[in-house]
């Protein structure tokens, strides 16, 4: 029973995560779409969520 409990724990958590970043992703989609239709600049959720997703990522000038 204490197995079954903590898979289903670790599935729910599993599946919270994913959707959590599905709807980062599907904001940056969303916020350059709305960016190429009307010419506008960026928000500061747009930004945000860019500098939440390239936190860590090297640059390829800085690899080189």
């Amino acid at each position: 029973m204490t197995l079954l409990m903590i898979t289903l724990a670790a599935v729910f958590l599993a599946g919270a995560a994913v959707g959590a970043f599905t709807l980062v992703v599907v904001g940056i989609h969303a916020q350059e779409r709305r960016m190429i239709r009307t010419g506008a600049v960026e928000s500061r959720t747009g930004a945000a969520s860019r500098r939440l997703l390239a936190t860590g990522l090297v640059r390829d000038e800085a690899r080189r």
